[in-house]
């Protein structure tokens, strides 16, 4: 149990991490092309959904929703571990 504990988290910490990167630079893309500005709250909504979306695919999790998924993320940061 204690191994698939960290394996989640090590993959947690690597989608947030390419997530955030993938985010911005699409945020950026649409700056640039389309002189789009997107707010802080709506990128970090985006990558909320990315990690969630991936870690979903990646663990074959069913049993969530996306959108119940990022909550759990929202759970986490607010645990201050």
């Amino acid at each position: 149990m204690e191994s698939r504990f960290r394996n989640l988290e090590k993959n947690l910490w690597e989608a947030t991490l390419f997530a955030t990167l993938w985010s911005l630079w699409l945020a950026r893309n649409d700056y640039v092309f389309n002189n789009a500005t997107l707010g802080t709250e709506v990128v970090g909504e985006q990558i909320k959904a990315r990690v969630a979306m991936w870690i979903k695919a990646k663990f074959n999790i069913k049993v969530y929703t996306v959108k119940e998924f990022k909550v759990f993320l929202d759970g986490i940061r607010m645990l201050k571990l």
